[in-house]
């Protein structure tokens, strides 16, 4: 639907506007290039089940797991910008991006694979021909597959309320001007980034407002359309300009150091 490309080209726009070494960053074009079927989401289709990104998070109960998907992305756009390697800066620039905004997105904060784990009775994918099928409950029989299945893809299953959330969040913004969803940041505030600080920052005020709880509640209302123009979209878009502008600024002080 677009929204992952649409908070990547606000956060490019803002590097650019904000800082003086912009130049280093890959272009909007570039990074939009490993998004889509090039991106996370992309390698789930694609070979489902193998080394797939996990992309949740428990706030306040972390296990740790995506901070560290971050923290390798982090580390290794920061080698890219230095070693001047544009395609490989996009693609870690694009990947972390997309990593932030799932982990600050409300249906990713829902204990999903507890959940999944519970329906599959065997650990193994269904295949078809040969071919892994992503999201096809098993059970120790036909009935209770079918069962599975229901509670997963049914009305009110798990995957089709994380669905419902993420297709209302793209259709809310997709006829929204990107200046309503830029939030107001100052130049000082791309100097001195602690980039985890960031995310959990924007992590706790987005969870303070309980989005997923209320969408299963009562489904999308126009209330969380306004939380997420307001609240939701501004703030992933902040987290994550200011984790580009964190590598920026490592790799320049790397940059000048070895000069």
């Amino acid at each position: 639907m677009g929204t992952h490309q649409k908070i990547d080209k606000i956060a490019r726009r803002l590097i650019s506007r904000n800082m003086d070494h912009a130049r280093i960053f890959p272009s909007t074009q570039k990074i939009l290039n490993f998004e889509g079927m090039q991106g996370p989401d992309g390698l789930k289709r694609k070979s489902p089940g193998v080394d797939e990104p996990e992309h949740f998070i428990k706030p306040g109960n972390d296990d740790g797991i995506l901070i560290g998907i971050i923290r390798d992305h982090h580390y290794n756009l920061v080698q890219a910008l230095v070693q001047d390697n544009p395609e490989r800066a996009a693609f870690e620039a694009a990947w972390m991006a997309h990593a932030i905004t799932d982990g600050l997105t409300p249906a990713h904060h829902y204990p999903y694979q507890e959940r999944v784990n519970e329906l599959m009775q065997d650990k193994d994918y269904k295949k078809l021909f040969g071919v892994k099928i992503k999201g096809i409950m098993r059970g120790t029989n036909l009935a209770e597959a079918a069962r599975n299945n229901w509670l997963y893809w049914g009305a009110g299953g798990i995957m089709t309320k994380h669905i419902a959330f993420e297709y209302g969040v793209a259709y809310s913004i997709t006829p929204t001007r990107q200046k309503s969803l830029t939030p107001p940041m100052s130049r000082s505030s791309f100097k001195h980034i602690d980039y985890e600080k960031v995310f959990y920052r924007s992590l706790a005020r987005i969870n303070s407002l309980h989005m997923y709880d209320r969408f299963l509640e009562t489904g999308w209302t126009t209330q969380l359309a306004m939380d997420t123009h307001q609240v939701l979209i501004p703030e992933i878009i902040r987290a994550v300009t200011l984790n580009w502008a964190s590598c920026i600024n490592e790799a320049m002080e790397i940059k000048n150091a070895q000069k």
